[in-house]
């Protein structure tokens, strides 16, 4: 049992630090996107690393996000059957939003 919590933490401190290079990566599209056309933006995501780098900073904050999430809702659901459906609402949820990104990248 102690395992999980120190798994947990590390991996939540992995992601954020990987935050922080994805981050600035957002931020370098915001800024070059507006000025863009829409044919060009979607060239702009079409290029092999710009796609791959996208995928993964969608993967890492979403990850990060279920992280979390997964904190608050073990520590303020009470109840076995509450939290366990807490906890696959979460799970679903990050996995919808994964999916969804993926899929809008995918088909640009």
């Amino acid at each position: 049992m102690t395992e999980q919590p120190t798994k947990h933490f590390i991996l939540q401190r992995i992601t954020a630090i990987l935050n922080i290079p994805f981050f600035m990566f957002f931020l370098y599209l915001l800024f070059i996107i507006p000025g863009m056309s829409y044919e060009a933006a979607v060239d702009l995501f079409q290029k092999p690393i710009i796609l791959v780098l996208t995928l993964l900073l969608i993967i890492n904050f979403s990850f990060h996000m279920k992280l979390g999430m997964q904190m608050v809702i073990e520590d303020y659901i009470h109840g076995k059957k509450n939290l366990k459906l807490a906890l696959l609402l979460n799970n679903i949820f990050v996995s919808i939003v994964i999916m969804g990104c993926t899929y809008s990248l995918l088909t640009l």
